[in-house]
C-alpha cells in the first residue's frame, strides 16, 4: 500500500494545526497517558467538540503525529533512497538527516514503539509509511546492482529489510532510550550499510559463485 502524499497530512486550517501542535507540546512535557482530549483542547484554545470534529479520538491525534514523523524521516533519507550518485556519501548524508529527524521527534517515536509493542502487527494507520522505508532502500540497492556497483548475488529486498531493521533497532534502543552519541551512530550505521551492500565491489557475485563451485568439487581432508 502506498502512503498518501505528504500534502494529505497537511493540516486543513489553523485550528487543526493548533490541535496537533498542542498534542505535540503535551507529549513532550509528560507521558502519553497524561495527554487527554481536555488538555489538548485547553492548550489549543478550542473546545472538546472542535477537537472531535477533526479527530475521532486521542489515538487519531497521536497517529497523525506519528505519520508526520515517518513522512519527515523518509524525506530525510531521500538523498540515498532517491539518489544516483556515490552511495557512501549519499548514505552518510541521508542517515545524518534521518537521525536529526528521529532526535527531533523522539517522544513521538518512543510512543510509536510503545504502541507497536501492544499489537501483534504494525497498526494499519502506519504500515504504508513504514513499508516505504524498505521499498525505498530496496529500489536503491536494486538500481546499484544494475549499475554494477553492488554485488547482485543477494536479494535487494532482504538486504533492505535487514538493514532498515538494523537502523531502526539501533536508533530506538541506543539513541532514543540509551542516549548514545548521535554522531558516532551516524558514522557507524552508514559504514555498516555501505560495507554490507557495496564493499565487495561489482565482481563479488561472480567471484562468490566461482568459490561455491570450487568448494563443491573440492576434496574433503
Amino acid at each position: 500500500m502506498t502512503p498518501p502524499p505528504a500534502e494529505a497530512l497537511t493540516p486543513r486550517n489553523a485550528t487543526e494545526d493548533a490541535i496537533l501542535a498542542a498534542a505535540r507540546e503535551l507529549l513532550g512535557e509528560g507521558s502519553h497517558e497524561q495527554v487527554t482530549i481536555d488538555r489538548i483542547a485547553r492548550r489549543a484554545f478550542v473546545s472538546r467538540t472542535t477537537v472531535y470534529f477533526y479527530f475521532a479520538n486521542k489515538r487519531a491525534v497521536m497517529d497523525r503525529l506519528i505519520q508526520h514523523a515517518f513522512t519527515d524521516m523518509y524525506a530525510a533519507g531521500s538523498p540515498y533512497f532517491e539518489g544516483s550518485g556515490e552511495p557512501r556519501l549519499e548514505l552518510r548524508l541521508a542517515i545524518q538527516r534521518f537521525v536529526a529527524v528521529v532526535n527531533r521527534n523522539g517522544r513521538i517515536l518512543m510512543l510509536a514503539a510503545s504502541l507497536h509493542g501492544e499489537h501483534e502487527h504494525l497498526p494499519a494507520e502506519w504500515e504504508p509509511y513504514v513499508s516505504r522505508f524498505v521499498a525505498g532502500a530496496e529500489a536503491r540497492i536494486a538500481r546499484d546492482q544494475e549499475r554494477g556497483i553492488a554485488p547482485d548475488d543477494i536479494s535487494a529486498r532482504i538486504a533492505a529489510q535487514a538493514l532498515c531493521a538494523m537502523v531502526e533497532r539501533h536508533l530506538t534502543v541506543e539513541v532514543l532510550r540509551g542516549g548514545r552519541d548521535i554522531n558516532e551512530a551516524i558514522r557507524v550505521l552508514a559504514e555498516l550499510w555501505w560495507r554490507a551492500v557495496y564493499s565487495l565491489g561489482a565482481g563479488a557475485s561472480s567471484a562468490s559463485a566461482s568459490d561455491a563451485d570450487g568448494a563443491s568439487g573440492a576434496p574433503i581432508a
